[in-house]
């Protein structure tokens, strides 16, 4: 009934429209034709009302959080996102409430619009106007600003708010709520941020912290391998919590690869085609294989190899960042910080885009391709041909 309403309406007062868009996305309600008509008002709204820097930084978290999967060349990235992030970004100073908004928001699509785009906005002149404001960032919101932060791809914004955290920040980590403590861990450890004096008390926290929700404990998983990888002198956080967390972790990460690539019985399109390269290539190898902590898309053992195992791991428009009406190269934060565990833990990683792999106008010139990315990890003799074909089932 409320999506009809909202479908016939011409135009809606801006505050009115906000609120309306964050209880949508409260609610989790991502009906196509109540968004729809959203992104048509909040486009009204911006033509022909003033839309306070706060209504337009909750307009694009929210049309975001429902929205994620959003295609770069789709009118909410190109078009409404940097409408609004331009508004909000005119301010002189913003909320902290708004600026996390704003960058959880551009999260949650995997975009950065580039600054023309956007009347010259970028991420970290969004922190620079938050602290500009002198009004405390609270540790949630700087939980989640550090999390948008290293998602983007955006280091110097996650610097300059960690510069500017106090005594008050570090002390409140021990009273936080578990989903910011995992979110904080997780940022400090991702955006490789070892010496600073709030991932000492993140950790001492989190040691002590009930952790239940999956996505707590998917974060707590990964932190905790890029701990013993990365931070080894570090205390360990508690056996059973990781065991737990890791269980969970490789639930949610086999799915996230069945729904992306298929399975190694049924694989996807790019899977099988990839598969059917190093087939052509006389490369035996694993198809959604589970190592390293993670499920790793094509596997090529070290007897095949002749060196380091390598993985191909495929890369759907949900892992890249989204920049401008173009396919992007640039990985999203929480896949650079995957290639990279998986890196050290003794593997080489190639990464095979698909919409690049699409553009390849033939199987030969498929199998070319994937010669190419893997001449410099498998010798020239092997990668030219030769050995036992076939992929492998799911490891």
């Amino acid at each position: 009934a409320v999506g009809e309403g909202v479908a016939a309406l011409p135009a809606m007062e801006p505050k009115l429209l906000a609120d309306m868009l964050d209880a949508l996305a409260r609610l989790r309600y991502d009906s196509t034709p109540v968004l729809a008509a959203a992104e048509r008002l909040v486009g009204v709204a911006l033509d022909h009302a003033a839309v306070h820097e706060a209504q337009a930084a909750t307009a694009l978290e929210a049309l975001a959080t429902l929205s994620p999967s959003a295609h770069y060349a789709s009118p909410l990235v190109v078009g409404l996102l940097p409408r609004l992030l331009g508004r909000a970004g005119a301010a002189a100073v913003l909320l902290p409430h708004s600026a996390a908004a704003l960058l959880h928001g551009l999260a949650a699509v995997r975009a950065v619009p580039p600054p023309e785009a956007c009347d010259g906005v970028t991420p970290e002149g969004l922190v620079q106007k938050m602290l500009g404001s002198g009004l405390p960032v609270e540790l949630g919101e700087a939980a989640s600003v550090l999390r948008s932060c290293a998602q983007l791809g955006q280091p110097a914004a996650a610097t300059a708010l960690l510069d500017a955290c106090t005594v008050e920040h570090a002390e409140a980590v021990a009273f936080a709520d578990p989903q910011t403590i995992a979110v904080l861990l997780w940022s400090l450890l991702a955006l490789r941020q070892h010496s600073h004096a709030l991932l000492l008390k993140a950790l001492d926290a989190a040691r002590v912290t009930a952790f239940r929700l999956p996505a707590q404990l998917c974060l707590v998983a990964e932190a905790a391998l890029m701990l013993q990888l990365e931070l080894p002198d570090a205390p360990p956080l508690p056996a059973e919590m990781v065991r737990t967390a890791g269980q969970l972790w490789a639930k949610s990460h086999f799915l996230a690869a069945e729904a992306a690539h298929g399975t190694a019985q049924a694989p996807g399109a790019t899977l099988r085609e990839v598969s059917g390269a190093l087939d052509a290539l006389g490369l035996r190898h694993g198809v959604q294989v589970h190592a390293a902590m993670y499920v790793l898309d094509l596997v090529l053992p070290p007897e095949v190899t002749g060196g380091a195992p390598v993985a191909i791991l495929l890369h759907t428009d949900a892992d890249m960042l989204q920049g401008a009406a173009k396919p992007s190269s640039d990985l999203v934060g929480g896949m650079q910080v995957k290639i990279r565990l998986v890196q050290s833990q003794g593997w080489v990683v190639i990464s095979v885009l698909e919409h690049e792999w699409a553009a390849l106008s033939s199987d030969a010139a498929k199998v070319h391709g994937i010669r190419e990315q893997l001449l410099p990890h498998v010798g020239r003799d092997k990668a030219a041909g030769g050995g036992q074909a076939g992929g492998g089932q799911a490891g």
